[in-house]
């Protein structure tokens, strides 16, 4: 990754002038004395950050927290009301369906139209389209109006466009979750090469994997404001909490999630960097114990998660979490393919209904491995009264690659009709895998793959 800044945005704001009737519009403007006939709305408000050339990065938020107004600011869409941009490259944008078509347009003339907006000429732009209709794969329908297009084919063919005319920065907003899985697999596959070729891309999803997996950091915006940014896993575990906290304490959270952002930003290292440095350095001084053979499990300090994401409980506590072995001892260093215990305590501060169990493992990076619930939506414990503590255990194999791991544990209920988080904490445990000798496993789950190789006879 270059140190060289793809994008730099300072102190922006973006101001919308909001007016309780349209009459007051032309009130404002003709009045001799210019009184202010509107309220300011802050869509951005003091943004900064940036970008460096082939860098992945996320933004997050929730519905009207100002991410398709920052990205239409990036792409130069939008103006800002106050604030620099500096942008290094070409841009490639796929906003949302139906940003720089026409849709009287076929489909050629709007890749041609595309081209022509990006600068490039009508020649340039013939060569580039057998690669954009070929990944579009919608047959036929390019020769006609995109008006005649379903969502899913419009994407198809703006996705195409956006990445075959070799961006310096793709932007991509959500659009994705218009295809189908196929095409969507497709996508993800362009995306991974464009980043292994050295490409900056800024990618919004509600998809908290996906965030995790594309992305080397992400950004929280939070009513226009930026709340947090650092590590994409960090990230979208502080937005979740944010977004399920009760409304009475939404406001304490972000204050929290702002001053840890204050914090990390402010020691220029991330917290997660330090744990996974103590968990790594905890790796390093106990590979020559994994590699003996018939090496027992145990359990090792350096591994414990002293910063786990801790929801807001909403009825429920959970606590006491550990994985233990058959002899019930407490253990965080396993040996593949034995089975474990997961263990963790509930106690319930009110009356709960329809009350559902689970947990989930992960990678170091975020992103999902398994999981499971003790029972469906809808078919947990009827009742339970407020003050009881119940013990909850999963079974576990874990067949994993050697590795750090790390789980995750929740408790739901239904409260009028809704399904609701009453407890949820965020790697509240990490665990490894020690290292087998002689594996042939290459990626990270073990599916008891066999193999064979025969010569075939040839008459």
């Amino acid at each position: 990754m270059s140190n060289e800044i793809a994008v730099k945005i300072k102190n922006i704001a973006k101001v919308y002038k909001l007016y309780d009737n349209p009459i007051d519009r032309l009130k404002e403007t003709l009045h001799p004395f210019k009184k202010k006939y509107h309220r300011d709305f802050y869509a951005l408000k003091n943004v900064s950050f940036e970008i460096k050339k082939g860098e992945t990065v996320g933004i997050i938020g929730k519905n009207g927290s100002g991410k398709s107004t920052l990205l239409k600011i990036i792409t130069g869409v939008l103006n800002p009301t106050l604030g620099l941009i500096e942008v290094k490259g070409k841009i490639s944008a796929l906003l949302e369906l139906g940003a720089g078509f026409n849709p009287e347009f076929t489909g050629i003339e709007n890749i041609y139209l595309n081209g022509t907006i990006m600068g490039y000429t009508k020649e340039e732009m013939g060569k580039k389209i057998p690669d954009i209709i070929e990944f579009a794969d919608i047959g036929d329908f390019i020769n006609q109006p995109v008006k005649t297009y379903s969502s899913g084919m419009f994407v198809r063919l703006a996705f195409a466009v956006a990445i075959n005319v070799d961006p310096d920065i793709l932007i991509v907003d959500e659009a994705l979750a218009v295809g189908d899985d196929l095409f969507q697999r497709k996508c993800y596959f362009k995306i991974d090469s464009l980043k292994k070729a050295g490409k900056t891309i800024i990618f919004v999803s509600h998809s908290g994997n996906l965030v995790i997996e594309l992305c080397d950091k992400a950004i929280l915006l939070d009513a226009g404001e930026i709340i947090y940014i650092g590590n994409s896993n960090r990230a979208v575990n502080l937005y979740q909490k944010l977004l399920f906290a009760p409304m009475e304490k939404k406001t304490l959270i972000k204050e929290q999630i702002i001053k840890t952002n204050s914090c990390e930003n402010g020691q220029g290292k991330q917290i997660d960097d330090e744990q996974l440095l103590i968990i790594n350095n905890s790796l390093d001084i106990a590979n020559d114990i994994d590699s003996e053979p018939g090496q027992e499990e145990y359990f090792d300090e350096g591994l414990i998660n002293t910063d786990p994401i801790i929801y807001e409980n909403m009825g429920a506590r959970i606590f006491d979490y550990k994985i233990m072995n058959f002899k019930c001892e407490s253990i965080n260093v396993l040996r593949f393919g034995r089975r474990y215990t997961l263990s963790y305590k509930v106690e319930f501060f009110t009356n709960c209904n329809n009350v559902r169990f689970g947990m989930t493992i992960k990678t170091k990076t975020g992103i999902d491995i398994s999981g499971a619930a003790t029972a469906n939506p809808g078919q947990g414990i009827p009742f339970i009264k407020s003050g009881t503590i119940l013990n909850i255990e999963f079974e576990f194999v874990p067949k994993l690659t050697s590795g750090v791991y790390f789980l995750r544990c929740g408790v739901v209920a239904i409260d009028k009709d809704n399904e609701i988080f009453l407890d949820r904490q965020i790697d509240v445990i990490a665990f490894r895998i020690m290292e087998r000798e002689n594996s042939l496993m290459n990626s990270l789950v073990d599916l008891d793959i066999t193999s064979n190789v025969f010569e075939i006879e040839v008459s």
